[in-house]
């Protein structure tokens, strides 16, 4: 009776989506190291690539034509981009060092990435040809990497253990004016920008376990989405900015869900992985 009931909650909770957004948005997920896209209630799955080679980060051009991920086909990873079909896979980073964590600039003119070619991770960004790489953080003692661009494109948001324990900061696009939005003893990581540019999303242990989170964009006003005994992770906001989706092992193995941006009707989609993205 329990799963009946659950399956007619999940199927209203996506038929109003549907009636809501008119034309639905989908989800970009990564699983088994494959980059594949799926309609919000997990039908419709369509995997893009098949190589086999381990890929950690995918993200969608703002005009949806192009995507940016990595890839360490070439022995370590390095930065990739292709048709939103998987077709046409360009590489733009080529070193004996690892390029991770790729993300567009709204305007599609950047790409800001991970890279340890200096030691140890960094942030850089390069034109979206691959050429005018430029360096924006340098710590010898600490580990940074980006979570995107906000939305004017002016800052960007990162993750950095600078200061002892994962937290989130914001730099100007060219790595000035750093400065740290979430100041706590335990781990705040891998934050999502709300479509508004007002409010981040995050996953942290600061109850003891990983949880969603969200808070405005200076930090302030913090609020915990999900409380249960398992793991939350890898928040993403929908486009239309009324969903979060995220990562969670509270059914065993790690299954990607859907909620409102208050918490309330938390929803699996049944499949496994992690989103990377939301699209149409």
């Amino acid at each position: 009776m329990k799963t009946h009931i659950a399956l007619v909650t999940a199927t209203l909770f996506f038929v109003a989506l549907s009636a809501c957004s008119g034309d639905p948005e989908r989800l970009a997920f990564m699983n088994n190291d494959e980059i594949s896209v799926m309609n919000a209630n997990g039908t419709e799955k369509i995997q893009l690539t098949s190589d086999g080679f381990t890929k950690v980060s995918a993200d969608w051009s703002a005009d949806e034509k192009q995507i940016v991920f990595d890839c360490n086909q070439d022995g370590d990873s390095e930065i990739y981009v292709m048709k939103s079909d998987g077709s046409e896979i360009t590489q733009l980073t080529a070193n004996e060092d690892s390029d991770v964590l790729a993300f567009w600039s709204p305007n599609g003119n950047k790409i800001v990435f991970a890279s340890d070619r200096d030691g140890d991770l960094e942030i850089f960004t390069m034109n979206a040809d691959g050429t005018d790489v430029t360096q924006l953080t340098t710590n010898i003692e600490a580990i940074d990497y980006p979570a995107g661009w906000s939305k004017d494109g002016e800052q960007i948001i990162f993750s950095s253990d600078r200061d002892g324990d994962r937290e989130i900061f914001t730099m100007n696009s060219d790595g000035t004016n750093i400065r740290q939005i979430t100041t706590n003893d335990d781990e705040d990581d891998f934050p999502s920008v709300s479509p508004d540019g007002k409010q981040i999303t995050f996953y942290s242990d600061r109850d003891g376990d990983y949880e969603i989170f969200v808070a405005n964009i200076d930090g302030t006003k913090v609020r915990q989405l999900t409380t249960n005994p398992a793991g939350d992770f890898d928040p993403k906001w929908s486009r239309d900015g009324s969903l979060i989706s995220f990562a969670s092992d509270r059914y065993g193995d790690e299954q990607i869900f859907i909620m409102n941006t208050d918490g309330t009707n938390v929803i699996s989609t049944g499949v496994a992985g992690y989103a990377v993205a939301w699209i149409k």
